[in-house]
């Protein structure tokens, strides 16, 4: 093989690529691009219910802490009252 069929052969090869590797990278390329939209959407769906789920649950605690406290405020009324002895 000489040096004229080398280079005939790297022309071929680099065409051969240009039009059926190149492209196939391009639509590889857009397609993750769509991909990491959709997923960006839905990481800020998922940030948005993780704040409202912990508002959620600041609530429940607080509801939570205040009943059980509940029966401490009744005693010292009935003792204040003097309901109870």
């Amino acid at each position: 093989m000489n040096e004229q069929d080398k280079k005939e052969m790297r022309q071929i090869f680099n065409e051969g690529f240009e039009q059926l590797v190149l492209p196939n990278f391009d639509r590889i390329d857009k397609k993750l691009d769509q991909h990491t939209k959709i997923l960006n959407e839905h990481t800020k769906i998922l940030d948005y219910h993780t704040q409202d789920l912990d508002h959620i649950e600041r609530k429940l605690d607080a509801e939570i802490s205040w009943r059980d406290n509940a029966s401490k405020r009744l005693k010292n009324l009935e003792i204040t009252t003097g309901i109870i002895k």
